[in-house]
């Protein structure tokens, strides 16, 4: 069984889709609150990946949610969030693709 990726926005998702991530992406603002959002994750997922925004407030969003998804007893893997928010100059998801193809075209020309 494959683990979902839960991102903040339906722009992150077609961000993640451009850079040909095929797995169950998770869309959290979708009118619920985050403790209703996590209520009905944690019923469903025991283990999943969180890629919020490396902003304030994806800083805060990721907090949050580990703290509550946790508490419900679901491993939280941070590890991709971890890592692109220390080595990727980007804010957000959505910013992913086209980071990707500057750093893809300027190893392509050296």
């Amino acid at each position: 069984m494959s683990v979902p990726i839960i991102v903040e926005g339906r722009n992150d998702l077609k961000s993640l889709r451009k850079m040909k991530f095929l797995g169950e992406i998770l869309i959290l603002n979708r009118g619920m609150s985050l403790v209703e959002f996590s209520d009905r994750i944690a019923e469903r997922y025991r283990r999943i990946i969180l890629l919020t925004d490396f902003d304030a407030k994806g800083c805060d969003l990721e907090k949050r949610m580990s703290e509550y998804l946790t508490g419900m007893g679901v491993d939280i893997d941070i590890y991709l969030w971890n890592f692109v928010r220390k080595n990727v100059p980007v804010k957000t998801v959505e910013e992913l693709p086209s980071e990707y193809e500057r750093q893809y075209e300027k190893t392509v020309q050296m």
